[in-house]
């Protein structure tokens, strides 16, 4: 390949990996209702808020992993709801270290009044579906 570049099948050799999720960022509707819903959820905390003419967003920290989410509530589109069928994220989801885990995580959102699948079973662990307030898919996710 030009430059040096690698193939995916060259680099495969290579040791080329990740090492995690590092962040995931959503477009809401209402900046301040999906703070509160995140930081009510997840027991997530602010860890940079950026305020701008166009835009307001701010970058989440999530209590004991490295995982950050973000926030941005565009001004000229935030009436325009989440679709998964449209291009671009289908959900998003976080895992859980044990099938237990997500019973626990039921209850919680039952506690909450946030609507979800409950845990189902599928072939490789099982999965806990919610949707944020703006309707953007997430869920929860257990790997036998």
């Amino acid at each position: 390949m030009p430059g040096g570049a690698q193939t995916g099948a060259e680099m495969k050799g290579w040791g080329v990996h990740t090492s995690g999720a590092s962040h995931i960022a959503f477009s809401v509707g209402n900046f301040e209702r999906s703070l509160a819903w995140y930081q009510r959820v997840f027991g997530a905390e602010v860890v940079m808020d950026e305020p701008a003419d166009h835009r307001h967003a701010a970058v989440l920290g999530l209590p004991g992993t490295s995982l950050l989410i973000g926030l941005s509530e565009f001004y000229a589109r935030a009436d325009a709801p989440f679709d998964p069928t449209h291009t671009g994220l289908d959900h998003f989801a976080f895992a859980v270290g044990t099938r237990s885990d997500l019973d626990d995580w039921a209850a919680h959102l039952d506690g909450l009044g946030i609507d979800h699948s409950g845990p189902l079973d599928v072939p490789p662990g099982a999965i806990l579906n919610f949707k944020d307030p703006d309707g953007i898919a997430l869920a929860l996710m257990w790997r036998r």
